[in-house]
């Protein structure tokens, strides 16, 4: 296919090829003739060809003024920023880079308590200071919600110190949305930035059957995970600046340091390509929407099966969901959404995105539209080999959300710097974490750096662990705790 029929920097990429350059730089393949001959031959000429450094007419991602340039600014119009960036470290470096362009040393930053880790990375970082915000779950669903505006208010009053930056989810790894433009508002108000965390969420610019996009909500800084949605490679992400975005010049800065100097070029192009697919992909991007609440009503005639809706208005926190987040709960049919997402690789060949105590997630995209009728005969399978297990009967199960939010004795980043030793988790009680210890899934952290670890937070981590969850370090059986604290 010819160049021209691609976006900016994919051509740029075609023509270089083209010319077949007789090259002695990098990458150490060489375009493919240095590559291991059974590899070149399993992934082809084109992803060596293609896997290019910074050449004449390729332009430098730390400084660009050419077809990344191009590229960027293509995506930047499309989804409505003054600026964007690409990413090649995932959403997290974009989160990384803001907290650091933005935040000194103790300046406060509002954020939820179900935020990613990465957002607590980029405290250690910059030495920010959290207020964190209560979220609240539905034991019944076995979901987390959102933070609500009140708590949002509540706990700005109640923070000494300037309130630097605040950091939204939109949507959660499950697909909910909460008070997103009413929040970002609230902190304009008081002069405050805004960072949203939309990894989930790049296609809600596809049209009005999604949420509101964070852009259009007002949001400053908007980072998205292109690959978990959209069509990008693996790690290829988007960062969007605008409004009030600070100083444009200083989170240039702060990318060149959490961002690789030899940026994959396939990365790139990909994100060109993702944006360019998903302008042209509008209307199936409609009929995705249409599938997931036809889903929903096929999967909740299935006895045993709950596929929610309208029920998710009920979650704490929550005013919209994302249609092509699809989740079935299981409870009723005795089983966990661990023993269910099993079943169904090992029976149907069916992989779901994430499973938990009472749910299995699946993400809808263009590209299952011809796939409905093989989901729903794997579910109504699932259901068939449960039928009667559970009675009707939902087990209750922890939940981390249901905890006091710990006392916070240090920073993130002191705890960090701060000489640690780890011990067993029932003689941490009473110390300082120096660690994030959040159980998956969803990931909601029980225990931030910094904060003193308490009897209900070890108690629940034993109750997960009897309940089959797990969460990083939990194989060791210790907790990394300050030293002295």
């Amino acid at each position: 296919m010819a160049g021209n029929a691609f976006p900016p920097l994919a051509a740029g990429l075609l023509a270089h090829a083209e010319h077949n350059y007789l090259g002695f730089h990098v990458p150490g393949h060489r375009q493919g003739r240095g590559a291991w001959p059974a590899w070149r031959s399993l992934l082809g000429e084109a992803v060596f060809a293609l896997d290019l450094t910074e050449l004449p007419g390729l332009d430098n991602l730390q400084d660009p003024q050419g077809v990344i340039r191009e590229a960027a600014a293509a995506a930047a119009a499309y989804f409505g920023a003054d600026e964007t960036y690409f990413l090649v470290n995932g959403a997290t470096a974009g989160i990384l880079a803001v907290l650091l362009a933005t935040c000194r040393p103790g300046d406060r930053v509002l954020l939820p308590r179900n935020c990613h880790q990465a957002v607590i990375h980029g405290l250690i970082l910059s030495g920010a200071k959290p207020a964190y915000l209560p979220v609240y779950g539905d034991s019944e669903l076995g979901l987390p919600g959102m933070a609500r505006t009140e708590d949002l208010r509540r706990v700005w009053d109640a923070v000494s110190g300037e309130v630097r930056l605040v950091v939204l989810l939109h949507p959660s790894y499950y697909g909910l949305a909460g008070e997103l433009e009413k929040q970002v508002e609230f902190a304009h108000d008081r002069g405050c930035a805004v960072l949203v965390d939309e990894a989930h969420g790049a296609h809600f610019h596809t049209g009005v059957r999604f949420p509101p996009p964070a852009l259009r909500c007002g949001a400053d800084f908007v980072v998205q995970g292109a690959h978990k949605v959209l069509g990008a490679f693996t790690q290829a992400a988007f960062l969007h600046r605008r409004g009030r975005g600070g100083d444009a010049g200083k989170l240039r800065d702060a990318l060149r340091i959490v961002q690789t100097s030899s940026p994959s070029y396939l990365l790139l192009a990909s994100l060109d390509v993702a944006r360019q697919q998903c302008q042209e992909e509008e209307p199936a991007w409609e009929d995705t929407a249409r599938l997931g609440m036809r889903l929903r009503d096929e999967i909740n005639r299935i006895p045993g099966l709950l596929a929610p809706d309208r029920e998710l208005l009920g979650v704490p926190g929550v005013t919209a969901f994302d249609p092509a987040r699809l989740i079935v709960n299981v409870g009723k049919l005795g089983i966990t959404g661990f023993a269910a997402a099993e079943w169904l690789r090992r029976r149907r060949k069916i992989l779901v995105e994430m499973a938990d105590f009472q749910n299995m997630l699946f993400i809808l995209g263009p590209a299952d539209l011809p796939l409905a009728e093989e989901l729903l005969a794997g579910l109504a399978a699932l259901a068939a080999a449960f039928a009667g297990c559970g009675r009707g009967r939902s087990r209750s199960y922890p939940d981390p959300l249901a905890l006091p939010i710990p006392r916070q004795v240090l920073t993130p980043r002191e705890a960090f710097f701060s000489p640690c030793e780890a011990v067993r988790w029932d003689a941490a009680v009473g110390r300082v974490a120096a660690e994030v210890v959040a159980p998956y899934p969803p990931g909601v952290p029980v225990i931030c750096p910094g904060e003193e670890v308490t009897p209900e937070a070890v108690a629940l981590l034993a109750d997960w662990e009897r309940a089959g969850g797990v969460w990083p370090g939990r194989s060791r059986g210790m907790i990394k705790v300050v030293a002295g604290s």
